[in-house]
């Protein structure tokens, strides 16, 4: 996570900035659900295991981890916000360069369904895209987790593989330069900032 360490992505309803160890406790806090953990095939762990988590993804190469935020509260610099959800761009494969796995979570309830995840991941594929030289992404969904699943097809995302073990839909993108053009058109409006830790906790 070392090259994405100072990144902030600013779009129209999410800033992306790095995870770091300030956001532990809250996404500890969150990762506490049994529900979050089923979708995402997590083990809970302690508060001591989170921040070793956090600070083994900040030194791993492959991996790319931003935390969602608000954007309206972040430009206002609002206390008050106190939710975020965590986004992740990682290597599925260190075999293929090319290819890399986008995981989406949106934690907080009330962040739910207003299009945040969506943008989120427009800007991660946007990211990968240009900054990596990226040409395939693959999303893992729970077959039960309906509204990821038509999340990701929505961005043109289509299923290769249905594990009945796991119960598990594997699905990707593959970036042709028709897919490509319609991504940079979708993240036109995207800004790239220097992150110096602005009030993180928002959603």
């Amino acid at each position: 996570m070392r090259l994405n360490q100072n990144t902030l992505l600013l779009g129209r309803k999410v800033v992306l900035v790095p995870y770091t160890a300030e956001h532990v406790p809250r996404y500890h806090e969150w990762m506490q659900s049994e529900k979050l953990q089923r979708l995402t095939s997590s083990e809970p762990l302690t508060l001591e295991q989170e921040y070793a988590m956090q600070h083994s993804w900040r030194e791993d190469a492959d991996k790319r981890t931003f935390i969602v935020l608000d954007a309206e509260k972040w430009q206002a610099q609002s206390a008050a916000a106190k939710e975020s959800c965590i986004v992740n761009l990682f290597f599925t494969d260190p075999g293929d360069p090319t290819l890399r796995e986008v995981q989406v979570i949106i934690a907080e309830s009330s962040c739910r369904g207003k299009g945040l995840g969506a943008e989120a991941a427009l800007m991660m594929l946007s990211y990968g895209v240009t900054k990596l030289g990226l040409t395939m992404f693959e999303a893992k969904i729970g077959q039960g987790n309906e509204p990821s699943l038509r999340m990701f097809r929505k961005l043109h995302f289509e299923q290769v593989a249905l594990s009945s073990v796991f119960q598990e839909v594997t699905l990707r993108l593959t970036m042709s330069e028709s897919q490509q053009r319609w991504l940079l058109e979708q993240t036109s409006h995207v800004e790239e900032k220097s992150y110096r830790g602005k009030l993180t906790e928002s959603c």
